[in-house]
């Protein structure tokens, strides 16, 4: 996630070299502990497509995005994935008003792998 956090920071994307991977180890190490774990992990990765296309289609995050989220979701259960979501959105939200605030642009962009990766480690550091 570090990885798709410097490219979206730098290039403005979020490359599919860091994302595909990160989703193909989530997917084959809920294989290898179990088809309950797997089951679980599927069902976090379309919770988390399901909630995120719709933002995408109002432009409110990339589709790069979307798929880092789903990537991240692969390590997760549905309801951190649930977690995570509202989190990176509360995040987000402070960066944007801080933006806002300091620099008093309103067109600015929010790199939004900086507030999923914050909600990832919040989530999966057991802080949430």
């Amino acid at each position: 996630m570090t990885g798709a956090v410097f490219t979206d920071l730098f290039k403005d994307k979020i490359f599919n070299a860091w994302v595909i991977p990160a989703l193909s180890t989530g997917v084959i190490s809920s294989l290898i502990q179990g088809s309950d774990r797997l089951l679980e992990s599927l069902s976090a990765v379309g919770v988390a497509f399901l909630i995120l296309l719709p933002v995408y289609f109002l432009k409110g995050i990339a589709a790069g995005d979307v798929k880092l989220f789903m990537s991240a979701a692969s390590f997760l259960s549905v309801s951190d994935t649930l977690s995570c979501i509202l989190v990176s959105f509360l995040v987000a939200g402070i960066i944007s008003v801080l933006i806002i605030i300091l620099k008093r642009n309103k067109q600015k962009t929010i790199h939004f792998a900086i507030p999923v990766l914050v909600s990832v480690l919040f989530v999966m550091g057991g802080v949430l």
